[in-house]
């Protein structure tokens, strides 16, 4: 029997407790209709949707696996674990049958559901219009950020923007690449319009426009519209809201949550609550699980350097990297924030696009890319040493790696510039160019069993 399938995913949504996330129950698509009748309804069910980013299957920790892991900066060296399914996607050998992919796949379009369910039942509903615009904000900023990452994973995906029956998923076809970023680009642009600039109290850490503005510009670099990349990611750099931290190394401390530098992260929790806490990623009891070359990379002097290093967690058998280092709790669980999206890398991301624009010797783009460089504690970059648009575009990709290591962008950087094949040879593993997208899972491909609409991808 399928486990997790689309149109199974499509039929999920959830109510929630009124803060932080926590104690989500499930609701079934038949009750949907006596559910969404408040503002304190609609309060619960969009704390529903930040709870399907929390999934282990995303960035609760299969994430690290699938975006990190993949890349030439972390080794699965353990085989016998789990049969090899994270060993096998790291080798580049996972079969379309992969759990991992299933239920990451599923997983997203749970969430996905869980948004497009608000979005098509919020404006019957009265209740404070600015209140409502902000919930119609974070729904469309979590479905836009969910179809991003399936986009980037599987390429040609179901673009379903409202929330359908089982009739209506049997439907479903993949849709071309450049309607799902239409979709995408929409969502993020309504977002940035509807949410506050900030958070108070207990709502600091939700979606804000900032987060969407920078997201946005993340797409826009992906998609290569540099210029629009330029003026959205503009509006955040020259904002007051998020600066670099002088340290940082305080950046990911778990006393330091949702601090200047963050503009969106998935809320954790350690202590036992359901599905509130994680397990130590990238947590290994078998030696060093960084790739060699990673720590080539950095200069001795690099301040980032030690972030990469594995320290022993007391109490467990596991030692994980420092950037992501927290103690386990009495129910053997974890509480750091995953950051999904900070100043620094909106400052590459802009650096880049200026660079892409019109490369400018000593200009704004190698300002904005040695804000980065002088935090780490290493030289800046002058126009002699990168005297050339395609010198500054290497230099930045290699920033960008340095500087987000371990956090899930490293695997969409090799992609969206075309280096993948060349990055993975370095670690002594040969990557086939057609696996820089995912096999869609075979439980999609069988229940669908249409090729033309519903094909497998290439390679596979």
């Amino acid at each position: 029997m399928k486990k997790i399938t689309l149109i199974v995913a499509l039929l999920v949504s959830l109510s929630a407790c009124q803060k932080d996330f926590l104690d989500l129950k499930p609701l079934s698509q038949p009750n949907a209709d006596n559910f969404y009748k408040t503002a304190n309804d609609f309060g619960n069910a969009v704390n529903g949707a930040y709870d399907a980013l929390q999934n282990p299957s995303q960035y609760g920790g299969d994430f690290n696996t699938i975006i990190e892991t993949r890349s030439d900066n972390v080794l699965d060296n353990d085989p016998s674990s789990s049969a090899g399914l994270r060993y096998n996607i790291d080798r580049f050998i996972e079969p379309t049958t992969n759990s991992v992919l299933r239920d990451t796949w599923g997983s997203l379009y749970t969430g996905i559901n869980r948004c497009n369910l608000i979005l098509d039942k919020i404006d019957a509903v009265t209740m404070d219009a600015t209140l409502k615009a902000r919930y119609k904000g974070e729904a469309q900023f979590i479905r836009a950020l969910s179809y991003f990452n399936l986009v980037r994973l599987w390429g040609k995906v179901p673009l379903v923007l409202k929330a359908g029956s089982t009739t209506d998923a049997r439907s479903y076809v993949r849709n071309e690449v450049a309607d799902i970023y239409t979709a995408i680009e929409k969502d993020l642009t309504d977002a940035s319009a509807g949410l506050p600039a900030t958070y108070t109290g207990a709502d600091i850490g939700r979606a804000t426009s900032g987060a969407a503005k920078g997201l946005l510009g993340k797409v826009y670099v992906t998609e290569k519209k540099y210029d629009l990349a330029v003026s959205v990611l503009k509006d955040v750099v020259n904002g007051t809201t998020f600066k670099l931290l002088p340290n940082v190394a305080d950046v990911f401390s778990v006393a330091n949550k949702n601090n200047a530098e963050i503009l969106f992260a998935v809320k954790f929790k350690k202590g036992g609550l359901q599905g509130e806490g994680h397990g130590s990623w990238y947590g290994t009891s078998i030696g060093d699980n960084i790739e060699p070359s990673l720590r080539a990379a950095y200069l001795p002097a690099d301040k980032r350097l030690p972030l990469t290093v594995q320290v022993p967690v007391p109490t467990s058998i596991n030692a994980v990297p420092r950037k992501f280092y927290d103690e386990l709790s009495g129910t053997n669980d974890v509480g750091n924030d995953f950051p999904v999206l900070r100043f620094a890398d909106v400052l590459l991301l802009y650096a880049e696009a200026l660079n892409e624009v019109a490369y400018q010797a000593d200009g704004e783009a190698f300002k904005t890319l040695n804000l980065v460089r002088a935090r780490a504690g290493v030289p800046n970059y002058t126009g002699a040493q990168l005297a050339t648009k395609e010198a500054f575009r290497t230099a930045i990709i290699n920033e960008r790696r340095l500087e987000l290591a371990l956090e899930n962008d490293r695997w969409f950087d090799l992609i969206r510039t075309g280096t993948a094949v060349e990055a993975i040879k370095v670690t002594g593993i040969t990557m086939p160019a057609y696996r820089t997208l995912y096999p869609v899972p075979q439980s999609e491909i069988d229940t669908y069993n249409n090729k033309t609409t519903f094909g497998q991808n290439q390679g596979y």
